[in-house]
Formats: structure tokens, sequence, C-alpha cells
């Protein structure tokens, strides 16, 4: 007993794995790194033999050997619930492949070269960077890096590395085109920072379509993509001469806040102003925003973003991937709530 007890487990090869199970040393390694590619019977009986045994395949001689870490690193903002949606798909989608995830994390703009250098400290199979507050300068850094690097929701990013994005534009101009068809005659454009260019991107796929419906789309910058900034901005169509008909904002979360800020101040959705959103979040769908957004193909992004980087090897020069959403219509564009209903659902206990 006792001797079983201090046997190290490390002390099992991969060969005593293949004895027991009657196979090669090269199947159990194939078990381990490539499933795909070995018999279902095959894998159950070196996976059972691997257990009773003991057997821990070690990752470290693996990627030595094949010169791959299945490692993919990605450098995001530290907050954000976009962002952590994102990651979601693509933790997901990579232990689908026996991959890992790798997060590098920066609380703002200025500290993204920190989370640069400590990418450069690791050995990846590649980088995905997402976020529209990743400079050019950033871009270009990592493009010489030697990784497979993919920019993740960057329009600016095409032709300086590889990038995937749902198509900004025509997403906003399809809202617009929703918000038109609901009858209005004004509408403001809340963006989260003038200066990314997502923010850019939407902003001029709704004014243009806006535009040729003679309307206009003053831009209010909130200044941060999340729900307090959004909540501040909504001061501005508070105080406004004139309450445009509609609010079309850059970011679900944004919208959230700027939707709790007008309540706050007596301005309710869909009854008082139209809101929209966009990313289609989870939260849009709850009964107390219950937002009209453009959803975003988060996971068709994330396996475009990982088929690129899976495939460097063949392709020459930039890779861009561009996708299209789809519109969640919710009640903060639904016209034909009038004010018995409100009070109606104000006055439940």
């Amino acid at each position: 007993m006792g001797e079983t007890v201090g046997k190290r487990v490390e002390s099992v090869t991969s060969h005593d794995v293949a004895a027991k199970a009657g196979v090669s040393q090269a199947t159990v390694a194939r078990v381990f790194s490539a499933p795909d590619k070995v018999a279902a019977n095959t894998q159950r009986r070196v996976r059972e033999a691997a257990e009773a045994m003991g057997y821990v395949p070690n990752a470290i001689a693996r990627s030595l050997k094949s010169q791959r870490t299945h490692i993919v690193g990605a450098v995001v903002p530290a907050d954000g619930e976009y962002w952590q949606s994102v990651l979601s798909a693509f933790s997901r989608a990579l232990a689908e492949r026996g991959e890992q995830l790798l997060l590098f994390s920066f609380d703002d703009a200025e500290h993204v070269s920190d989370a640069l250098d400590s990418v450069e400290q690791y050995r990846l199979d590649g980088l995905v960077l997402a976020s529209s507050t990743i400079g050019q300068e950033h871009l270009v850094r990592m493009r010489g890096s030697g990784l497979s690097v993919v920019a993740f929701n960057q329009p600016a990013a095409g032709g300086l590395v590889n990038s995937v994005s749902v198509d900004d534009e025509a997403g906003t101009s399809d809202l617009a085109r929703h918000l038109l068809a609901q009858g209005i005659n004004s509408a403001a454009f809340v963006g989260g920072v003038a200066d990314a260019s997502t923010d850019r991107s939407r902003y001029r796929g709704a004014a243009t379509t806006l535009a040729e419906a003679g309307i206009a789309l003053p831009y209010i910058e909130a200044g941060a993509y999340t729900y307090d900034a959004g909540y501040k901005a909504a001061t501005h169509i508070l105080e406004a001469n004139d309450r445009p008909d509609a609010v079309m904002v850059a970011s679900d979360e944004v919208a959230f806040g700027l939707h709790d800020g007008l309540r706050s101040g007596g301005i309710e959705a869909p009854h008082d102003i139209l809101i929209t959103g966009f990313d289609g979040l989870p939260q849009a769908a709850w009964a107390g925003y219950d937002l009209t957004t453009l959803v975003q193909p988060v996971r068709v992004l994330v396996d475009e973003a990982i088929a690129i980087i899976s495939n460097s090897d063949t392709h020459e020069g930039e890779q861009v991937r561009v996708a299209t959403g789809t519109i969640r219509h919710g009640r903060t564009t639904r016209r034909g709530i009038d004010d018995h209903h409100l009070s109606k659902r104000e006055d439940r206990p």
C-alpha cells in the first residue's frame, strides 16, 4: 500500500500507456494532441489506460516537439460586458479544439503597451487584439512580432493585420431604416469614444442613411463604453431644447445606462423617445430594457479569427473577414405603447 501511495505519477510515460493499451506511442500522442485522427475505440482504450495509470500528458514537451503551444493570447480591456461575452466565446471555441486562451488585460488605452510587453514574454500560436482603443502603432508593433495576429472588431485594422469584424456601417444603416419606418423626424447618436474606429463607422452608417431622409444626426460622446458613461450622457438629451425622436447608441452597455438615465429624468422609451443599441448582449432581452439592437454574430467572428490563426502559414497578406449582424426588435422602438400601458406597469406592486 505504501508503495502505491508513494509512487510518482510523473514516472508514468506515454510508452507505458501505449504498452497497456496495446497501441504505439505515436497513437497515444495523437489521442492527446489530435484526437480527431484516432478511431473512437482506440481513443477510449488509450484514455482508460492513461486514467488507470495516472498518466498526464506533458504539454511543454509536446509544444517543444511540435513547435506549437496550443495557446492563443487575447489583449482586451479589463472591463466591459461585450468583451466578456467575446472572451467566453473564444474560450469555448478553443477548448473544443484542445487549445487554451491566455488573457492579457489593460485598464485603459494608456496601458495597452504594458499588455503587449507581457505578450512578448510568452510563446503563443496566435494573438487576438480585441479592442477598438488599441491604436495603429500597437497593430504595427504586433505585425512585426512574428505572431499570427487578428484584430477583432477594429474596422481601421484592415491592411495592417488580419481582421474580423461585424459590418458596422450596414448594421447602423439597418437600424436607421428601422427608425425611419417608425416615423421619426429627428435623432441623435451617442457614441462611446469618438476616436474609436467602431464609433466612426457605426456613426457613418447611421448618419448617411438618415441624411438621405433629410435628418441630421448630431454626435454625443459618452467618453467610454460603459453603463455609467451612458447614464451621464442622458443629461445631454434631458437638457436639450428640442428632444430628438430617437437616440442611436454605439453599444448596448452605453444604451442601458442612457435608458436608465433618461428614465430617471422622466423620459420613457418608447413612449417619449426611441432607443437603439449595438452588440446584442444577453441583457438586451431583459424585461427592464427589451432593447432594439444590432446582434453581432459573435461565434461566427470568433470561428473566423481562429481559422485565420490556425491557417496562418497557408495565406499571404492580411485576411479581412466581415460578417453581417441582425436586428433584435425590442420594446424600445415599438410604437403603440401608450400612457395607459405605462401607468399600469408602474402601478404594479
